[in-house]
């Protein structure tokens, strides 16, 4: 698949159909700038951002789905406020998504499970850590065991992560659709309600 972003102007619901199948790419392509994503939280009224990584995409659920260490500031964000918004940018195609829905972090049940075993060892290895994400640090070393700062976990050590591990899954309902031209930018809004329905708007 070429990074090209192909839709026809007459057919507002190309786009949205293009937008889903490079989120699906992106999650297959780790050089796809899609698939690092900015996923905001609401916490005390205010707007928390971060960089997270784009590990599945459900179409027909309208799902997209990042992984977090369960200790983490947006899982308690996100317990006391479901909304999200996510947003990708691609420099070669210049097209922005904003994504916002609700949404619901699993831990220790099934959804979990299913996306740990699909994990790598390398990945695991990121929630074998000694302190919560956000812990002051005396000097500036990485959130590992000392064993595993040059090796990756075996079988028996991986599993210590799955205590930490967690899934948030996205549930979009609005999809925001930009794409930055020279002589004029085009912008498109998709909303959620029994299907979805879309429109072109301005810039």
């Amino acid at each position: 698949m070429t990074r090209q972003f192909d839709f026809n102007p007459a057919k507002v619901h190309t786009i949205l159909n293009e937008t889903w199948r490079h989120l699906n790419y992106a999650v297959e392509t780790e050089t796809h700038p899609w698939r690092l994503g900015t996923l905001a939280t609401i916490s005390d009224n205010r707007p928390r951002v971060r960089t997270v990584v784009l590990r599945a995409v459900e179409i027909e659920q309208r799902q997209v789905i990042c992984y977090t260490d369960q200790r983490s500031d947006k899982v308690q964000e996100l317990e006391e406020n479901p909304w999200i918004e996510w947003v990708a940018y691609d420099p070669v195609t210049r097209v922005q998504i904003r994504l916002r829905g609700r949404a619901e972090v699993h831990t220790q049940n099934d959804q979990a499970a299913r996306h740990w075993e699909a994990s790598s060892p390398e990945h695991r290895r990121g929630y074998i850590t000694v302190s919560a994400p956000g812990t002051q640090a005396e000097t500036a070393s990485p959130n590992l065991p000392d064993y595993l700062f040059d090796r990756l976990p075996n079988d028996e050590e991986a599993q210590l992560g799955y205590e930490n591990f967690a899934v948030i899954v996205c549930q979009i309902e609005h999809i925001d659709w930009l794409e930055l031209r020279r002589n004029g930018h085009l912008a498109a809004r998709f909303l959620w309600t029994d299907k979805w329905e879309g429109h072109w708007k301005y810039a």
